[in-house]
């Protein structure tokens, strides 16, 4: 740890509740050496609003770390595995594999909610299934990751949880083909495809505009606007990549 940031194992063991995590660690892949680090992870600053006398530390400076952490590792892995990428591309991925939909989707798959430690009014509220939370301890989770076995053991763990989210990349290739983006990312995460529907055409027949919406089963992701109806669904899945949902569409086999 950087000094000045102390870390109390007994405090922090009674903020769990005295729970044991090795379900969690069996399930993340990754044994820590300093396991107060990955409950610190864990701790949520209302906790510490509710319990102003336990001199703990939220996991705001772990997720801090984390997200510059996640940048620097898929900045890297996707200079190196596409080459002949420009920097617009690169960019544009980048933030689809580090935005907080898809890290709240992985600490779903990890089961990070029910273990995360909330102030009993935020709990209350189903904070343990607000994407926002879950994302941000997915963070803060990689950040105390490498502060405990360095930037390889922090490499290994994000490439092997977004790996579904990588192959969905390597498969579309780096001339961006939205549409074959949108369904692998689809198919990898609850084996379904999306549909395009026709909502809207408008206009005369020579300049003709045509409005698609773009579905998930019983889910509208997004809407694109065109000139021709492959326009608007090109449009339409770039709109929905932007902002796939992180549950699963009823019907959606998980």
């Amino acid at each position: 740890m950087t000094a000045g940031v102390v870390l109390d194992p007994a405090a922090l063991s009674r903020a769990h509740g005295g729970r044991r995590l090795d379900v969690l660690t069996r399930r993340l892949g990754y044994r820590f050496e300093n396991a107060a680090l990955l409950r610190q992870a864990l701790l949520h600053r209302s906790y510490l609003n509710e319990n102003p006398h336990e001199l703990l530390e939220s996991n705001e400076r772990l997720e801090f770390l984390g997200d510059a952490v996640l940048d620097q590792i898929i900045s890297r892995r996707l200079y190196d595995d596409y080459p002949a990428a420009g920097e617009g591309w690169l960019t544009e991925v980048r933030s689809l594999l580090v935005r907080n939909e898809t890290l709240a989707f992985l600490a779903e798959q990890y089961g990070l909610g029910s273990y995360i430690v909330l102030g009993k009014g935020i709990d209350a509220q189903n904070g343990r299934e607000q994407p926002a939370i879950l994302g941000r301890t997915f963070e803060a989770l990689i950040g105390a990751i490498y502060i405990d076995g360095g930037i390889g053991s922090a490499r290994r763990f994000v490439l092997r949880a977004l790996a579904a989210e990588l192959d969905a990349i390597a498969i579309a290739g780096f001339e961006r083909d939205p549409k074959t983006l949108l369904q692998e990312a689809c198919q990898s995460r609850w084996h379904a495809t999306p549909t395009y529907h026709t909502i809207d055409e408008r206009g005369p027949a020579h300049a003709r505009e045509f409005t698609v919406l773009v579905r998930l089963q019983d889910r509208d992701l997004a809407t694109g606007e065109g000139k021709s109806k492959q326009a608007a669904e090109k449009l339409a899945a770039e709109a929905a990549l932007r902002s796939l949902p992180t549950a699963a569409p009823a019907g959606a086999q998980g």
